[in-house]
């Protein structure tokens, strides 16, 4: 009897160790699950996956500043399944990825045919990449053959750089999260990394004024992305060029209707759209919103922004 207890315990401490998360094994490697949050109180995740021996198996999840998904991957036979998303939830890029481990640094590129969708969910185009280079964009109408082939190629290339370094840069300061001094250093070279980026894209506006759907075809969305990880001073630049083209047709005043609350919250003011909230330490299932201006009218400025599927109380 004594023996069988004995055992007994023994696999109840095995069990409990094996469900354990962010372990390391005797070289220092991560093994089994691992779950990473930006903040100290564990509440926004940054990531979530498995290792075996250091290298990523499954299915791991990538999520941006705000905790929203930014990222899957499918580790199979050292390919990479890859989806990136919209800060809706939508799909907005799917295809085939490496990442490999070289002396100096961490090599990740995209490479096959990729899948491109707008923020409706609709399949527009294809990319085709080599070892990470973009050779060619194949759009699935006929109406952007007329469009500025110039700016869509700049716009393409700054989307396809700055998701490069953001994956990149991410997987390294994933990678090195027990090592404060390369943490350190990978997260400021992703801050400078952004700002040449930010800087790129605010020449674009500042030049021709935010591109529309005539001009740029499906490109004219990238902007409108990558200004969702800009600073306050430049969101607050080009507020009024989005809503412009949110009236226009060439950015969803859905999405727009995010970006606008996150930016008022991000200055300590309400939010309008009510986007934003919290959940309930009771209730899994209670949805709180943070304060929002004029409740009164939220439900009416939800259904002009295209939330009519959803009335808030």
């Amino acid at each position: 009897m004594k023996t069988f207890t004995t055992l007994y315990l023994l696999c109840c401490m095995a069990s409990l160790y094996a469900q354990s998360i962010n372990r390391l094994n005797k070289h220092g490697q991560r093994m089994g699950k691992w779950v990473t949050y930006i903040d100290d109180e564990k509440k926004i995740k940054l990531f979530e996956g498995t290792f075996k021996n250091g290298k990523p198996v499954g299915k791991s999840y990538f999520y941006n500043n705000d905790g929203l998904l930014d990222r899957r991957e499918i580790n199979r036979f050292k390919k990479l399944k890859t989806t990136l998303y919209y800060s809706t939830g939508i799909i907005r890029l799917k295809g085939m990825a490496r990442l490999e481990n070289l002396p100096d640094k961490i090599h990740y590129y995209f490479y096959g045919k990729w899948k491109a969708y707008d923020e409706t969910g609709t399949l527009i185009k294809y990319y085709y990449y080599k070892n990470g280079n973009l050779l060619r964009t194949v759009y699935l109408n006929n109406k952007h053959s007329k469009t500025n082939d110039s700016l869509i190629k700049l716009l393409n290339g700054i989307d396809a750089e700055f998701t490069a370094h953001r994956t990149i840069l991410a997987d390294s300061i994933n990678a090195h999260l027990k090592d404060p001094e390369k943490y350190v250093m990978f997260k400021r070279l992703l801050n400078v990394k952004d700002s040449l980026t930010f800087l790129q894209i605010d020449h674009v506006l500042s030049t021709y004024g935010y591109p529309t759907q005539a001009i740029a075809g499906d490109a004219s969305g990238i902007p409108f992305y990558i200004l969702g990880f800009a600073s306050i001073q430049l969101k607050e630049k080009y507020l009024d060029a989005l809503k412009a083209a949110a009236n226009k047709g060439d950015i969803s005043w859905k999405s727009l209707a995010f970006f606008i609350d996150k930016l008022k919250m991000a200055k300590g003011e309400k939010q309008i759209y009510g986007t934003q909230y919290y959940l309930s330490k009771n209730s899994e299932d209670d949805y709180i919103l943070y304060p929002v201006e004029d409740e009164a009218h939220l439900n009416e400025r939800r259904e002009k922004a295209g939330f009519e599927d959803l009335q808030l109380e």
